[in-house]
């Protein structure tokens, strides 16, 4: 069974691209075959990567009426492919999310990657509607990025009162946690935010924490995930593998694609 998450945020800039992105990244490392989906108009995804912001993807899909996945985008990683929102013109932006949901873009991606996918991750917009409200309407789960600092933290809890909503009006869109970015040890007042998130929403928050580290600016900078920075990945990408695995377990062991089980060190 494919499984669908969104990762998503009311705030802008608390690094929901770039945990999705690498997230990504990780499950597929892992086994999961995962396609990741932007559907945020600026183009994140692509933006994040080299070679691919200026290739058609969604927004193409959705004007020209084809196929959902049209334009995927195939990796270096056989179990890892992008569907990037690709170029979208200013005049078509305020009717995209509109258009969208006529044309039940999203379901339709869900329901064309059933066979091919173990995973599909969207990327979503800041904010709470538009293309937000539409994956959040139509996937399994949600992973809410939430920045170590105040002003982030306070913008949680109308997240949670949307899924409640959806839910009262018959979505099966549910919780899958809270990850905590942008975190240190050492800022005082970064580490008392991480320390309220976790009063303040318990067990939905994740153990890992993704830090601040200028290794994610070099990483941008290049156009890469972390895991291909270089040829010998920088520590903190460790972070995702952590996170990912956390993640696998909150959906169940049927989230890694393959049967796991112990492999012999010696044959």
């Amino acid at each position: 069974m494919t499984r669908s998450i969104a990762f998503a945020s009311l705030k802008g800039g608390v690094g929901k691209t770039t945990v999705a992105l690498n997230c990504a990244f990780a499950f597929a490392r892992r086994g999961a075959r995962t396609l990741l989906v932007d559907t945020d108009l600026q183009g994140a995804i692509g933006m994040s990567l080299d070679g691919v912001s200026d290739r058609p993807g969604l927004a193409a899909n959705l004007a020209r009426g084809g196929p959902p996945l049209e334009g995927l985008v195939k990796t270096r990683l056989p179990e890892l492919c992008l569907l990037p929102m690709g170029p979208v013109d200013a005049l078509d932006e305020d009717r995209f999310a509109i258009n969208a949901r006529e044309a039940n873009i999203v379901g339709r991606i869900l329901e064309h990657s059933q066979r091919d996918f173990d995973l599909v991750l969207f990327d979503t917009p800041a904010g709470l509607g538009g293309m937000s409200r539409i994956a959040l309407e139509e996937v399994d789960s949600v992973i809410a990025v939430a920045q170590c600092e105040p002003l982030a933290l306070r913008a949680m809890p109308r997240l949670l009162e949307l899924l409640a909503r959806l839910r009262d009006i018959g979505s099966a869109c549910s919780l899958l946690g809270v990850v905590g970015t942008m975190s240190s040890f050492r800022d005082p007042v970064l580490l008392a935010s991480l320390e309220e998130l976790w009063s303040l929403y318990r067990d939905q928050v994740f153990d890992t924490a993704v830090p601040r580290d200028s290794t994610f600016l070099q990483a941008s900078r290049a156009g890469v995930p972390l895991g291909l920075l270089s040829r010998r990945p920088p520590a903190v990408s460790a972070v995702f593998d952590k996170l990912v695995a956390e993640i696998e377990e909150r959906l169940g062991s049927d989230a890694g694609g393959e049967d796991d089980g112990p492999i012999r060190l010696v044959d």
